[in-house]
């Protein structure tokens, strides 16, 4: 796919998801300009935190993250973030935060490793900057515990790492309502990351999350309808987006023929045919097998609204992916008024005579039964209108 494995919340989603689940964080809002920072200071209290909403690295050290004491700076600092542009990203928003002293800083999270295939809970002395600065951390004690899926975490697995750090008993049971909230988002929104950092103990004993970030299994995004319109548009087009929303895989190209396939062997016979004849994709879309008819509809539809393309092969084997359920999806879309161009079509395998029943009567569609006539004659028709 065109994106990520994991897609990252922004600190202020992930926060929000992690306040619906019961964990401590400071009071927080989320302000679009200067003068709505400077209401939601008064509001909160000082001092506050300013905090720029990036998923660039670094924004601390570029000063996206500012202490305010009184109303006299705050609209000047709010500006200055504003002003920031982090990796050609610029920052849209700020969580403004109420912000207090604390007495120590610890890391906790659940990691997805992807070699043992288990989460694992994780938990450091080293939190907040000392656990991003390699240096610093070094010598910092960090402890894992790999979690069984199937049974779950249990509180003696969070007790003996909390052990080997030498935490104070009279956090612990604090930590193990942390963390066992914090595996159940984990697992509740198909994470690969849920971390905390920094976890801190404030002068009356009392663990509070002062940071956090969340990434989510983008093949698992279908099944998080909550979270598909909450990633930031900047980092990911409008293809990908519809892509993760249904499942799809897409992949852009710098060509002017939009592909179809399901299954990847096909999507490389499809390319290779169009290489032999030193031609390249715009689009490659792979809707899997099994794809139901609203994520093939929605598929054409990327493909007939992207600009670069101007024909369009769709090439199906239908088994587990069939032939009228293709077709029933091909149909949805040509019947939403989008834009015409000419689709060169070859559908073969389960149900294929009732599918082909149903497009025949499509006069969008030109049928074809082998790849290569096929891919032949959609670059034929492209050479013939670029002449």
């Amino acid at each position: 796919m065109g994106v990520e494995q994991s897609m990252k919340l922004q600190e202020y989603q992930a926060k929000s998801i992690l306040r619906k689940a019961g964990i401590p964080l400071p009071t927080s809002t989320l302000a679009t300009n200067a003068v709505q920072v400077k209401r939601i200071a008064a509001e909160i209290g000082y001092p506050v935190v300013l905090k720029a909403q990036t998923l660039e690295p670094g924004r601390g050290h570029a000063g996206g993250v500012r202490i305010i004491q009184n109303e006299h700076e705050i609209e000047n600092v709010s500006n200055e973030i504003f002003k920031l542009v982090l990796n050609q990203h610029p920052i849209q928003f700020i969580l403004v935060e109420k912000a207090f002293t604390f007495l120590k800083e610890f890391y906790l999270a659940i990691i997805s490793d992807l070699d043992a295939g288990t989460p694992v809970l994780r938990l450091s002395e080293a939190g907040g900057a000392t656990y991003l600065e390699p240096e610093s951390f070094k010598n910092a004690l960090i402890v894992d515990q790999p979690i069984d899926i199937n049974a779950g975490m249990k509180d003696f697995q969070i007790r003996g790492l909390m052990t080997k750090l030498g935490i104070d008993p009279s956090l612990w049971k604090q930590f193990q309502t942390i963390a066992h909230k914090v595996y159940d988002v984990y697992r509740q929104y198909d994470a690969t990351l849920v971390e905390i950092n920094s976890l801190v103990v404030t002068q009356q004993n009392q663990l509070y999350a002062l940071d956090a970030r969340i990434s989510v299994d983008s093949q698992s995004l279908f099944r998080q309808e909550s979270l598909y319109d909450t990633f930031d548009p900047s980092y990911f087009g409008w293809e990908e987006r519809q892509a993760l929303k249904y499942d799809v895989d897409y992949h852009s190209f710098p060509g002017e023929i939009g592909c179809m396939v399901n299954g990847m062997g096909l999507a490389y016979l499809t390319i290779d045919q169009l290489i032999a004849l030193n031609m390249m994709p715009a689009a490659m879309i792979d809707i899997h097998g099994g794809a139901t008819s609203t994520s093939i509809s929605s598929s054409l539809e990327m493909l007939l609204l992207n600009p670069k393309v101007k024909v369009i092969i769709i090439n199906i084997f239908g088994g587990m992916t069939r032939c009228d359920e293709t077709a029933a999806g091909l149909l949805h879309a040509f019947s939403e008024g989008l834009p015409k161009k000419p689709v060169f079509i070859r559908l073969e395998g389960t149900n294929d005579d009732s599918g082909l029943d149903l497009l025949h009567k499509n006069e969008n569609l030109i049928f074809f039964g082998t790849t290569e006539a096929l891919v032949n004659a959609a670059v034929g028709w492209l050479k013939g209108e670029e002449q």
